[in-house]
């Protein structure tokens, strides 16, 4: 029996040009949002702004191209409405020109100019979400340590403008995050186990299921902290490649037509499980890959040791996994 769907691999790429972190705070400047729907009065968000950036790209009409990852968008802000998440501000960054209420094309520039915009201004109580949906790739470490290669996300011109790298990624995202504020970010591509290079990742045996306690937070770097509670869930590991499935109908969200494996998971987890905590999210999302013969593995990580067995919220800050508090630099700590 052959695989319920199609790998497109892009493989090793040349090392991009480093992000202009200043030019990126002025460019955000002129950046352009919209509120989706309405939520009802008692789901309404009063502690601060909660603002959500959704890229998905199919590279149409190229050598990489893809079917799912526009639909992840559309699939993604679906179950936003259903679940009633709050968002105040979306910016849309799709190649597709049928989308509706498209923002901008997800080139290089403007996706670093959205992810700007996403962080920029925040304070204690904003809330944040990014999700990608597109190619992810690897290319030569520069100064990583303990790692041979850099994880990419692939613009949709990044065969002439390049790509963007884990590590401008974790600057502009992650580094100088407030105190009290919550990004969740989802990267729906190859290779992208550790995209934001988040020092706290979540560690299992294979065999774990929503019943096994054979679970812990573990810390992986001893450098990359973040004030800001950031927790990403990736599609695969960084060896491994995501897959783009022709039929999303078999996985049972609702959803029709083309998709990412992992968002389509993850979204219905999100609207068919109530209570979850942060490990049976995440364990859910790999038993319905693994049931319907998906070979990659999702990741979680975070920036700061997160108590796996509270309850999943996009909307909170960390519950902080008090065994592991001493692994936090002492600014951090005071801060809990």
């Amino acid at each position: 029996m052959g695989k319920p769907y199609v790998v497109h691999y892009i493989g090793t790429v040349k090392r991009p040009d480093p992000v202009n972190f200043a030019q990126a705070q002025q460019d955000a400047a002129s950046a352009q949002s919209f509120k989706p729907y309405e939520v009802p009065a008692q789901d309404t968000y009063r502690q601060g702004n909660v603002r959500a950036l959704l890229v998905g790209i199919n590279y149409y009409g190229s050598s990489a191209e893809l079917s799912g990852c526009v639909n992840d968008v559309r699939q993604e802000m679906a179950t936003f409405q259903k679940i009633n998440f709050p968002v105040k501000e979306v910016a849309l960054l799709v190649d597709d020109k049928s989308f509706p209420n498209v923002t901008a094309r997800p080139t290089r520039a403007n996706i670093i100019k959205y992810m700007a915009w996403l962080v920029k201004g925040a304070k204690a109580g904003d809330v944040l979400f990014l999700h990608y949906s597109g190619h992810g790739a690897q290319t030569k470490a520069a100064t990583d340590r303990g790692e041979a290669y850099d994880q990419v996300i692939c613009p949709v011109d990044y065969t002439t403008a390049g790509c963007i790298v884990d590590d401008d990624l974790f600057q502009m995202l992650a580094k100088e995050l407030p105190q009290g504020v919550r990004l969740t970010a989802v990267f729906d591509c190859c290779h992208s186990g550790s995209m934001l290079d988040l020092p706290y990742e979540f560690v299992c045996s294979s065999t774990i299921t929503t019943g096994n306690s054979n679970y812990h937070m573990k810390q992986i770097r001893k450098d990359n902290f973040s004030k800001g509670d950031v927790l990403m869930i990736s599609g695969c590991k960084d060896t491994q490649t995501s897959a783009d499935v022709g039929n999303t109908a078999s996985m049972g969200n609702g959803a029709t037509g083309a998709g990412g494996a992992a968002t389509q998971c993850l979204t219905y987890v999100l609207l068919n499980t109530k209570d979850l905590s942060y490990k049976d999210t995440v364990v859910k999302t790999r038993e319905m890959l693994a049931k319907k013969k998906f070979e990659q593995v999702p990741q979680l990580s975070a920036s700061k040791p997160l108590n796996l067995n509270e309850k999943f919220s996009m909307m909170k800050t960390f519950p902080v996994d008090s065994s592991m508090k001493q692994s936090l630099p002492r600014s951090i700590q005071l801060l809990l």
